[in-house]
């Protein structure tokens, strides 16, 4: 059983789950122009969007989320904004993540998380220099002592390397994310199955991926919806049998 009236721990975003893991962004198919009507093909790729969500705990909501995805000069910008009311808690939340595309594979390049409210603000920032093959952290931006991955993704743009990878048929993925002060972790998700949901936006069919391989006690459950050009459209969170958030879609523009 879910207890609901202990104290809301806030997450940093959808995805960080860590954050919750804002997991995904929309999608849209690219036919091969070559391939004759019985063998087309498609190829995953983003589109720009903006989503509106509504965040609830314990049935009642408690404030507003955006999610955007815009492309820029040199490739990608994956935005979250929220802005949430608790008792005599308050929380906003700004998070961008600046990434290109290669070969289906996201390459993240720059992160940013801006944290204000009730106690200390925060600032967090991650610079990945793809060529000289190092890793800047904090306001200051030093020098992380550590070995290069290139397979590393931040704590948001690994949302759209999920909607890449469903759109690929994948149903299990593993991810080497770095969190927000720049250590790397595992996140492992897998699709369990597919729900039809009643949510602000109205009734939506969604895929349900969970993420696994954690800690029992802290549960993750997120939404995408394929008819919705692979759209996060809820995200669920518990710890501790404490239930942290319900974030559902309202509206896309």
């Amino acid at each position: 059983m879910i207890i609901k009236n202990k104290q809301w721990r806030l997450a940093a975003s959808f995805f960080c789950l860590v954050s919750p893991l804002s997991f995904a962004q929309s999608t849209v198919p690219v036919t091969t122009e070559a391939a004759p009507a019985a063998e087309q093909v498609t190829a995953p790729a983003l589109q720009p969007f903006n989503a509106v969500y509504e965040v609830f705990r314990s049935g009642e909501k408690h404030g507003d989320a955006e999610r955007y995805l815009k492309k820029t000069e040199n490739g990608y910008e994956l935005g979250y904004h929220s802005d949430i009311n608790w008792l005599i808690f308050d929380d906003e939340r700004e998070e961008r993540s600046w990434f290109t595309v290669e070969n289906g594979q996201i390459k993240s390049n720059h992160y940013l998380l801006k944290r204000s409210g009730s106690g200390p603000n925060r600032h967090y920032e991650l610079t990945l220099d793809r060529l000289q093959k190092t890793l800047k952290v904090g306001k200051k931006q030093k020098l992380q002592k550590i070995d290069w991955n290139d397979e590393w993704l931040d704590s948001l743009s690994y949302h759209s390397q999920i909607v890449l990878d469903l759109q690929a048929g994948k149903t299990d993925f593993v991810y080497q994310v770095l969190n927000r002060d720049g250590n790397p972790r595992e996140y492992k998700y897998k699709v369990t199955t597919e729900e039809l949901l009643s949510l602000p936006f109205g009734k939506v069919k969604a895929l349900r991926i969970e993420r696994y391989g954690q800690s029992p006690d802290k549960q993750v459950y997120a939404w995408i919806a394929p008819e919705l050009n692979y759209m996060l459209v809820r995200l669920w969170q518990s710890e501790d049998n404490v239930e942290q958030f319900d974030v559902q879609l309202s509206s896309i523009k």
